[in-house]
């Protein structure tokens, strides 16, 4: 059987990135394995056994030890991947590998598809990794066109307000798309860590949800352009000369 490793920052990432990609995977006969680095804001480790079921994720773990990084909401503070070691975290990202033997990696893309400094270090790390242990990887990525098609819809809804937080702009470059499985599966995956941000109506959302919270955005983007594909960039061993985004 062929083995997907899906890697992330934090729960949740595994709906908003690589949801229809791992139902996709799973419908295939993939073996598909997720590791994150952190459980999230509030704990939300506690859903991802639900929400990797429904997207076809047949086990997840750690990356790296249980509280060895923490998600601190984007500060980079002194705990979280962001802030961490470049070369530990890429070699926790190696040890899945040797430990799975995947023939495929999925995470997020160069831009760490909405900005987040987690995301970038993760997306760094996997492909520091790649210079060790070499396998297809692809990075999530939107492209430029639906974020835009996401705003107005947000927009109409919340006129002279600040949409999203200016760090999800997608790319305009050529994409690979991954695509089918259940929309209403990706739904309730998402309703697992947000009540609602999944299932209710957008127009109900922008009344709990603040106008510049890129994880509202990236909703307004499922509605706008599908919830059943995912889109990616090809990546690549990192290059040994090349700065951290630290």
């Amino acid at each position: 059987m062929r083995t997907a490793l899906v890697v992330h920052a934090h729960p949740d990432d595994e709906v908003f990135a690589t949801g229809a990609a791992t139902a996709v995977l799973h419908e295939q006969g993939w073996h598909v394995v997720l590791r994150v680095a952190t459980a999230g804001m509030h704990g939300a480790a506690d859903h991802l056994t639900n929400s990797c079921a429904l997207l076809g994720i047949d086990e997840w773990g750690w990356l790296g030890a249980a509280n060895q990084w923490i998600d601190d909401g984007g500060h980079k503070g002194p705990q979280t991947p962001a802030a961490a070691d470049p070369a530990e975290l890429a070699a926790e990202v190696e040890k899945a590998v040797h430990e799975l033997q995947p023939e495929l990696i999925l995470t997020v893309g160069r831009d760490g598809l909405t900005g987040h400094p987690d995301h970038i270090a993760i997306s760094q790390a996997v492909q520091r990794a790649l210079r060790h242990v070499p396998c297809r990887t692809l990075g999530a990525r939107v492209r430029a066109q639906d974020v835009r098609a996401g705003e107005q819809l947000v927009q109409q809804l919340a006129p002279g307000q600040q949409i999203g937080s200016g760090h999800l702009t997608g790319c305009a470059t050529p994409l690979e798309e991954m695509s089918g499985g259940s929309e209403q599966r990706r739904r309730q995956a998402l309703d697992e860590y947000y009540e609602g941000l999944g299932s209710k109506p957008l127009e109900e959302l922008i009344r709990v949800h603040r106008a510049s919270s890129d994880g509202l955005l990236l909703r307004a983007v499922f509605d706008a352009t599908g919830w059943q594909h995912d889109r990616f960039e090809e990546l690549t061993a990192w290059p040994s000369d090349a700065p951290s985004s630290r």
